[in-house]
């Protein structure tokens, strides 16, 4: 769900993903993050965002920091598009 989220939030923006990807945040020694990868391109940006945001999102109500977060991912990753 969470990937069709950000396609959605990307498209908004003109940006066609090439690949999402969601890292557990255990993995990497935190526990209630996970690690957004965002692809395009041969170009990569991420974001860290919480667990229970995605939980907010998943139960149907808007987030306002998941979205945050992930469209200033998707910001950055326009701008290593236009350089």
């Amino acid at each position: 769900m969470i990937h069709d989220y950000i396609k959605n939030l990307a498209d908004q923006m003109g940006i066609e993903l090439s690949r999402v990807e969601v890292v557990d945040g255990q993995d990497v020694g935190c526990n209630d993050v996970s690690l957004l990868k965002l692809t395009t391109k041969g170009r990569m940006a991420s974001a860290l965002v919480y667990q229970t945001d995605i939980k907010i999102m998943q139960n149907g109500n808007d987030c306002d920091l998941l979205e945050l977060k992930i469209r200033a991912a998707l910001s950055r990753l326009n701008k290593l598009l236009d350089s």
